[in-house]
């Protein structure tokens, strides 16, 4: 059995980091790191840390498609059979549903193979009792998680922070929540975790997805400051998340957003000229490529 752990938590909650946190901490073990994006291109594995694990990436889309679930249990097994790492590290869409996650896992062809030994989900302190309202996936997310990370303290205001807390509590969770700023904690402390033996509920498919949408924009070139803003505009009402590596006045910027938040890092690591950019959000707006006219 291979010892699996999955990180769950809404779009820009602190996923990737955490990850990075947990490669360093298992670098003594073979470890294959999984990978699923909502968006057509992927993002997120060009910011893990170098080390010596396999990443597997899926970037069709959410894990409610039929053609992405598909390929999530054909690739597990895959792992499982040809590979056989010492340690599944598994990074869900922070759309997905925990609870349809556990249900593919527990197919007979991969739970002889797979031991899911904890579920950690991570809550955005800034924003988690906004979006509590109107979808379904994170309430799912922490209800399965076995050690909830209240991340992004650092960034909540005093408001937010008891907002937060507040929507947790009237969640009734049963696992312990603990505060952190950039996805900083104990680490020991997760193989600790053990979590109890229970039979999956209802059958592959039979989650509701959120209706968000994700659009993937590229091109090729450097990008104008004006260009750049005029795009960005288009879509500052709609987004839940964009990210996506642009050149902008011949300088490469990893660009990383939440509804709230917008910043633009050097990143001179990723491929200049080469933009993509994954906006998710509800009713997106057609989108120009992301080449200079």
């Amino acid at each position: 059995m291979i010892p699996t752990v999955l990180l769950t938590g809404f779009l820009a909650a602190g996923k990737t980091t955490l990850m990075n946190r947990l490669i360093a901490h298992y670098k003594s073990r073979r470890t294959v790191v999984l990978m699923n994006e909502f968006g057509q291109v992927g993002i997120d594995g060009a910011l893990l840390i170098k080390g010596d694990y396999r990443l597997v990436e899926l970037n069709k889309g959410s894990l409610f498609c039929i053609c992405v679930r598909t390929d999530f249990i054909d690739e597990v097994e895959r792992i499982a059979t040809q590979i056989k790492p010492e340690l599944l590290l598994v990074e869900a869409t922070g759309l997905a549903d925990t609870s349809e996650m556990e249900r593919m896992l527990a197919l007979p062809n991969l739970r002889r193979h797979i031991d899911l030994q904890a579920c950690i989900a991570l809550v955005d302190a800034t924003s988690f009792f906004k979006i509590v309202k109107f979808l379904n996936a994170p309430t799912a997310q922490v209800k399965s998680a076995d050690l909830i990370l209240l991340n992004k303290t650092d960034l909540a205001t005093a408001g937010e922070l008891t907002a937060t807390k507040q929507a947790l509590a009237g969640l009734a969770l049963t696992a312990p929540v603990i505060e952190t700023e950039h996805a900083r904690l104990p680490l020991d402390q997760l193989d600790r975790i053990r979590r109890p033996l229970h039979e999956a509920v209802g059958e592959v498919g039979d989650g509701r997805p959120d209706p968000v949408q994700s659009k993937t924009v590229a091109g090729t070139g450097s990008l104008s400051r004006k260009t750049w803003q005029a795009l960005c505009e288009k879509i500052k009402d709609n987004r839940l998340r964009a990210k996506g590596f642009v050149t902008i006045e011949n300088q490469v910027f990893y660009v990383d957003a939440d509804m709230e938040r917008w910043t633009e890092t050097p990143f001179p690591g990723a491929e200049k000229g080469k933009n993509r950019l994954v906006v998710i959000g509800l009713d997106i707006p057609e989108l120009p490529d992301l080449s200079e006219n």
